[in-house]
């Protein structure tokens, strides 16, 4: 997958007793770290009701890049605060070869 777009999918659960202002606070911190990453493109977290999880993707232009940028966010500065914050025994980490993407709609209302 060298080279090739590359999707990251993180799904995790907050610590006890962390509120959603704290987390989110923490989180625009560790993204514009992110935003400084060689390679990176986009991020959106989101949030599940149910299960009460958190995911976040995020496309970076290769696998060596976000491979990168995740082995160097360990050591972050920026993102230790957000970490602090999750329940890391949660985490899981995917990154896969994106194969279809269609435009961005985020923020385009859908009639239902």
């Amino acid at each position: 997958m060298a080279g090739q777009p590359t999707v990251e999918l993180v799904v995790f659960k907050l610590k006890e007793g962390t509120t959603r202002e704290e987390f989110l606070a923490s989180d625009e911190v560790a993204s514009a770290w992110m935003k400084e990453q060689p390679g990176f493109l986009s991020h959106e977290l989101c949030y599940a009701t149910e299960p009460d999880q958190w995911f976040e993707l995020v496309r970076w232009k290769s696998l060596a890049e976000a491979e990168a940028a995740a082995s160097a966010a360990m050591s972050s500065t920026s993102c230790a605060p957000m970490f602090a914050l999750i329940e890391m025994e949660s985490v899981m980490m995917l990154h896969g070869e994106s194969l279809l993407a269609s435009p961005r709609t985020a923020g385009v209302e859908i009639d239902g």
